[in-house]
Formats: structure tokens, sequence, C-alpha cells
């Protein structure tokens, strides 16, 4: 009996083990279907755990290891996570006598290498490499901090650039830790490249003199390529840093971790849909500090509004403003209220009660028994900056500013802290990282109400200054005048000097100069000439570029472009104005410049051997839609433009050039699930890029402001004010909440997810015919796309927004439709 008891239980075993087989080999089959070019296809819970992860790098900043020592002198040592490749790597630490906090970025370790000597024939030079880091198919970033001082490449005898002197690799492998290819298929310029590499925004520098410690992004190849995509067959990777030029490198804090690419907007923004924030938690644009304090019920027992006796008329319309806003919103709650909120100038401070709210604007005479609380001192030297503070037990809120507008930005935030029929308080610091905030409008009608309406939506999310693109050979329908007329307090054009016609066969240049004195004689902060003079050669090499102004005129593009800015600059010398010339020129980012074998760095020699100060120059990234720049492209290009540029902002526009190229249609059909026509802004550059950026001015194009992209504007508005608290997705669910309602944003966001998800599918008909899974998935997403477009439509109050909505339907419905009605 025991005997058959055991083989029944040996039989037991073995049937469990071949269940668990299958099911390992079912995994495995369906792992091995996993792609990055198509990431909904992997189950949701695999890439959500991935991106819980965070960082996938052990020791990113090598804080922890071993130390070998042989008779009191460091033999060796091993560094968790880590191993070193070759013999010049020194494990830096900032706490021991031989090295500074200079030697690192972040925590009390580092690694540097030094080398003074480099063979022309190394492969990999010497470095540091991580372990294997588990991964699945899908979309990563790679991020480092790095020093580099007196760098140059191993091959320079010959003449090369820097190319992979800095050498930064992520190397593949497969679920056998097996190295796979690392080559990968550029579907954009239908080539294959090397998809390890990942120093491109080093590898065009020819010597690297000092570089300080600065945010480097692992990049292989510029937008549209999809930088970041592993290989499919990939399930481990290891991260190589290095050095095989010559020269001194410190390495630290480095992080590798799966996007938020992998994500649809769906995704992405369900966890918020559950979610209840305070009224300080919504503040927008985010406050540089927010200290969150009690809530204070302010209807019974009605606030007071407290200016200096000697208020400036700004100060006075600032708190008729609030009045005019919290009587509302008592008005709202309690019907037979008469005597409202009132504003004065002095308090007699015996009758303080904790149950009034009092309100102080400005230097008033509360604020001399809490100056010692309120920092004014931290306000006095930044422009724009503001305060709300509740610095005692009290009711008594004090609010001060550096200047006139930073005032009526005071105001915009505070009104967002009143909430129903209490007052959310919180001691709040604030002030723009990028002091102007420009956005370009490309157009616009004769409707000005509903333009100067549209403008000051733009206005209250503190988006400061508005550009017009204006073409003076179209002034019969689009006169100069007109934009006097529009209510906005900064204003400036943009003018596309290539696309000016000439009246005659002349220079189309002088058209230009015709309209002169109407542009001068305008109310403009600033001119912004641009010229887009841009052709690629079609011929044996067709990455080689030039730029040519017309091929009929003998002068070149520099003595073309001289003449016109020197024409401007001395006519608003002349005229004693105070507008800013601003240039935007034919070599504005560094993908061209570098094609352009060395024209690039001439040209921006002449022009600024021919000008003051008083010519602001702007760049577009690495290329023209840029969504990521780095601290060495900015230095790169700050050191070609001997200055640091503006930036020329087109990063809203990344997925839209992708979504209209066959390249994104046919090899990356998979990837369009996750777009979105509300995707909220997401330019990663580094740290301190506001800090670094000329006259820390940023200007966001635009393009046409639908009601759509006006949301999308809206969250650019989060990140200009407040680029380090700046959340993507949390400013986009803010910013739906304010302008359509909660329940509208979720419907929206579900109307996005069947929009795109059937945008996908009619694709994948397309190239692959009508199969019964597309089919059944197609029906599901038509039913949603109708369900919440018909919810919307009877909801929203912004008719505008719905006529949008009900276009989207419109074509991908009759797309759908068609695509079926061929196929069948």
């Amino acid at each position: 009996m025991k005997i058959k008891s055991f083989l029944y239980y040996v039989l037991f075993v073995i049937f469990m083990l071949s269940i668990s087989q299958c099911k390992n080999d079912d995994q495995t089959r369906l792992q091995a279907e996993w792609t990055s070019k198509d990431p909904i296809a992997i189950p949701f819970n695999a890439r959500n755990n991935e991106r819980k992860l965070g960082n996938l790098v052990v020791n990113p900043s090598f804080e922890t290891g071993k130390i070998y020592y042989e008779e009191s002198n460091v033999k060796s040592y091993d560094i968790n996570g880590w191993k070193k490749v070759g013999q010049n790597i020194q494990w830096v630490n900032s706490e021991n006598g031989d090295w500074t906090s200079e030697d690192v970025y972040h925590g009390n370790h580092a690694i540097k290498i030094e080398r003074k000597h480099a063979d022309e024939t190394e492969t990999t030079g010497e470095g540091i490499i991580s372990d294997f880091i588990k991964v699945i198919p899908g979309n990563y970033s790679l991020k480092l901090h790095l020093k580099l001082k007196d760098i140059c490449p191993n091959q320079s005898r010959v003449g090369t650039k820097m190319y992979d002197a800095v050498n930064i690799r992520l190397q593949y492998f497969d679920k056998n830790r097996l190295p796979i290819s690392e080559q990968e298929h550029n579907a954009f310029s239908n080539k294959k490249i090397d998809n390890s590499f990942k120093a491109l925004t080093l590898a065009n520098f020819w010597h690297i003199d000092e570089l300080g410690w600065g945010e480097i992004h692992g990049k292989t190849a510029y937008h549209p390529f999809y930088d970041g995509d592993i290989p499919d067959e990939a399930r481990y990777v290891k991260i190589f840093i290095g050095l095989k030029g010559t020269g001194q490198m410190w390495i630290d804090d480095i992080d590798f971790r799966y996007t938020e690419q992998n994500f649809t907007m769906l995704e992405r923004l369900k966890p918020y849909f559950d979610s209840s924030y305070l009224a300080c938690d919504k503040v927008y644009p985010t406050p540089q500090v927010v200290q969150r304090k009690q809530e204070i019920e302010y209807i019974k027992q009605l606030p007071v509004i407290v200016i200096p006796t000697d208020a400036k008329i700004e100060i006075k319309d600032v708190a008729a403003s609030l009045k005019e806003f919290i009587d509302k919103q008592i008005q709202a709650h309690v019907d037979s209220i008469q005597d409202l909120v009132q504003v004065v100038t002095k308090v007699d401070t015996s009758k303080i009660t904790d149950k009034q709210l009092f309100i102080s604007i400005g230097e008033t005479e509360l604020c001399e028994m809490y100056k010692h609380l309120l920092p004014d001192s931290v306000i006095a030297h930044r422009k724009d900056a503001y305060y709300i503070q509740q610095p005692g037990s009290n009711n008594i809120i004090f609010t001060n500013a550096s200047s006139i507008n930073a005032f009526k930005y005071m105001l915009s935030t505070m009104k967002q802290l009143f909430n129903n029929s209490v007052y959310c308080s919180a001691n709040i610091i604030d002030y723009p990282d990028f002091l102007e905030r420009a956005y370009l409008m490309h157009s616009f009608d004769s409707n000005l109400a509903f333009l100067n309406q549209k403008l000051a939506l733009l206005g209250k999310y503190k988006l400061n200054s508005i550009y017009f693109e204006w073409y003076p050979d179209y002034e019969s329908y689009y006169p100069f005048s007109s934009i006097n007329q529009i209510d906005a307090p900064n204003k400036a054009v943009l003018i596309n000097v290539n696309k000016i016609k000439s009246s005659d066969d002349s220079d189309p240049k002088k058209e230009l100069l015709r309209k002169e004195s109407d542009i001068l004689n305008s109310s403009l902060n600033a001119v912004l000439l641009a010229d887009y003079s841009y052709e690629e050669l079609k011929d044996c090499n067709s990455d080689k570029a030039i730029i040519s102004l017309n091929r009929s005129f003998n002068s070149s593009l520099q003595e073309q472009h001289i003449q016109l800015l020197k024409h401007f600059d001395k006519a608003i010398s002349r005229q004693n104005l105070t507008i800013q010339l601003e240039f935007l020129a034919p070599w504005n980012r560094l993908e061209i410049i570098d094609k352009g074998h060395g024209k690039g760095e001439l040209y921006y020699y002449d022009l600024q051997k021919e000008f003051s100060s008083n010519l602001s120059l702007y760049w577009t990234g690495g290329t023209y839609y840029s969504n990521s720049i780095d601290y060495a492209e900015f230095f790169r290009i700050s050191e070609i433009m001997s200055e640091a540029p503006l930036f020329f902002d087109n990063s809203l526009f990344t997925d839209e050039f992708r979504l209209n190229t066959d390249y994104e249609k046919n090899y990356y059909a998979g990837k369009i699930r996750v777009k979105s026509f509300i995707e909220p802004y997401n330019l990663n550059a580094f740290c301190d890029f506001n800090l670094q950026t000329g006259q820390r001015k940023i200007l966001l194009n635009t393009g046409y402001l639908t009601e759509l992209n006006t949301i999308r504007v809206l969250t650019a508005a989060n990140y200009y004010w407040n680029s380090s608290a700046y959340q993507p997705d949390k400013s986009l669910w803010i910013v739906l909440n304010q302008l359509v309602g909660r329940e509208n944003a979720i419907h929206l966001i579900y109307f996005n997810d069947a929009y795109y998800g059937l945008k996908e599918i009619c694709q994948k008909i397309e190239l692959n015919g009508q199969q019964f899974k597309n089919t059944r998935i197609a029906r599901n997403f038509e039913s949603q796309l109708t369900k919440y477009y018909n919810l919307l439509n009877k909801n929203l109050q912004n008719r505008e927004l719905a006529n949008e909505l009900a276009g989207l339907k419109y074509d991908i419905l009759l797309k759908y439709s068609e695509l079926t009605a061929s196929v069948n």
C-alpha cells in the first residue's frame, strides 16, 4: 500500500512539473512575441512592474563597495554592481583628503578615469561596466552625469572628431545572457545603425577643453528615430561608460529606466481618476515652494483686504479684483449677505480674531508685526517673485511681490486657494524659472474678440509674451495694423524672410525693408527674423547639408543676413527703440551644423563679428523637433554661437511629425496606440536648462491654437514656470479638470484611447489585411469612440472643443469604413 501511494505521489509530482513546464513554455513563447515596436501588446502588468522598479542601476552613484589593503595601502577595490575595465580607473571618495567635493556630483563617491596615452586601434578604451540588468522589450532612458577635462579623440592624427572617444554603450543580451546584435534599422533613414552607441551628444566635438558636471543623455540618433528602444530579443543589458581617447573623465549618478513611451495615455492617467487633491495641491502653475497650512472658513465672518495707505493704482486694482472674486464665492453660498468683503488701509489689531480672514497686500501696517517672519529678502532679488504667507496662528495672510506683474501672478495663485466656503491656506514662495515664457501663433482670423479671449486664458496660466508670424507679402488680408489691436502686454513678431515674395525680380529682402516703418512704429517688444532656407542634397551623400538663400544671388548667405540684420539694428538704435532684435538662422540645430562640414561654424563666426549684444540668437536643439536636450548639446551650441542662445521650442510637434510619415505608419504601426491629441508637453532637458538659456527666455511653437492644442500649450506653461517640479501627466490632469471638469476629463481620455486604438487598427489593416482579431478589437474601439463622444457632446460647454472631437470621430470612422469595405 505504501509503495502504491508513493507511486501515486511520484506520478502527481511529474504531472505538476509537466504542467509547470508547459506554463513556462507558453510564457516563453508569449514573451518571444513581445516587441519594442508594439509595446501595448506586452501585458500591462509586465510593463507596469518594470516601470515601478524605477532606476534599474544597482549602486548608481558608486556609494557602496569594498577596499582591499596591503600594508596600509590600497591594493584594489570592488564596487557593488560594477566592474573595472582597464587600469587607469579611480574610485573617488570626497571624504578622503586626496579628493574634494568638486570630484563628485552626488553623494560622496564617483569614478575618475585618467588616460595620458591611447592607441588608435583601441576598440573599447577603459572604464566601468555594470552587472547584468534585467529588461523587457520597450523603450528605456539612460542618463548620467559627466565631468570632462582635456579630452582628445584617440584618432585625432587622421583628423577625426570625438566620435566614441567618450564611449557610452548599452550592450544587449538574450535570455541566456549571450550577446545579441547591436544593429537597429532606422526606418526614417532606411539604414542600419549601431543602437549600442549612446554618446551622440559628445561625438561631434573636436576637443573638449573643460566641461563641468552636467547631465548627459544616452542617445543613438536624433528625432525622429525612437531612441531608447531595445532589441526585441534582449532580456538583459549592461552599461559601459569609458574613455577611448585621452584626458580626464569623472562619472556619477547613472539612471536607466523604463519610460512612459511604453504606455497609452489612458494607462498613464487612470490612477488620477480616483485621486483627490486639496486646493493648494492643484495650484497651477506649480509654485516653487508650497507648505500646506490649515483650511480656514471665511464665510461666517467676512474677510478683510488690507492695502498700504499709499498704495499704487496697480495694487488697488489687484485688491479690487480679489474682492470681486471673493464676493462671488460668498454670494454663491449665502444669498442674504449684503455687506461683503471690505478693502481698507487701517486695521484695529485689537479686534483681529481667529475666526476672521485678513489678507494683506504689499507693505501694509500689519506687516510690521510679522516683518521678521516674512520672506521679503527671498523675493527681493528675483524678477516677478511673490509670496503668500500665514506666519502666525491667527488668520492673517500676508502677500508681497517684487514687481507689478508678480502681484498679478500672486492674485492668480491666491484665487486658486479658495475652494467653496474655505480658504486652503499655504505658505508659498514663488518665481518663474524662465523669465520670458513666449509662444508663437502662426495665424488668426478677423475675430479679435475670440482671439483676445484665448490670449487671456494663456495669460492666466502665466505665459507672458506672444509672437505672431507675419508675412509682409500677405499684407492685403493679414495687415500689420491688426497686431496692434490685439490685447496682449508683450507682443512680438516673427518674420520668415525666406517666404517673402518680391513684387519684382530683385532681392525679396527688399520687400521686407519696404515694411520697416510699419514694424518699428508698432508696439512690439521684439522682432524675430527667421530663415528656414535649408536644402538636402539628393546625391550620393544625402547626409550632407547645404544652405542657400537663392541660387541666383552672387553674395553669400552670411552677407545677405548680415546686411538685413544690420539694417534693422541701425534703425532700432537710430530711433532709440526698445525693440529686441532676434534671429533664427538656417543653421539652427546641431544635426544640420554637423552635416554642414564646417560651414555652420564659419557662418556664426562671421555673424558674431558684425554684431553688438543687441542681437539674440535662437536654436532648436539637437534637431528641429527636439524633445531631449542635454548639457553637452547646450555647451556645444553656446561655443559655436559664442553666446548662450534662446530656445525655439518645437517639442510639441515631435509625435505629429513622426505620425505623418510613412515610416511611422509602416514600420512603427504598433506605436500609434500610445499617441495622443492632448499629449502633455514633455521636453526632457538637463536640470539647469532654464538658468543656462540666454536671457532665461523660451519660445514655444504652438502651431494653430485649436482647443485641443491649447490644452497642450497650457501644460507647457507649467514647465516654463517650474521645470524641476513638472510632472507631465499630473499637469494635464489638472488642466483638463480646470477647463472641462473631472467627468469630461475622464471621458476625453477614453475618447482619445479609442481614437488612437482604431487608428492603429486601420494602419494594421492597410499593412496586413483584415484579420478576425483586428476586426473584433476595432468594433470595441468603434463602440467606445461613439459612446464617449456622445457623452462629451452632451456635457461640454466648450462647443469649439466638441466640434473638433466630432471632426476626429468622423474622419477615423470614415477611414475604417472605407478600409473594411475595400477588403470585403
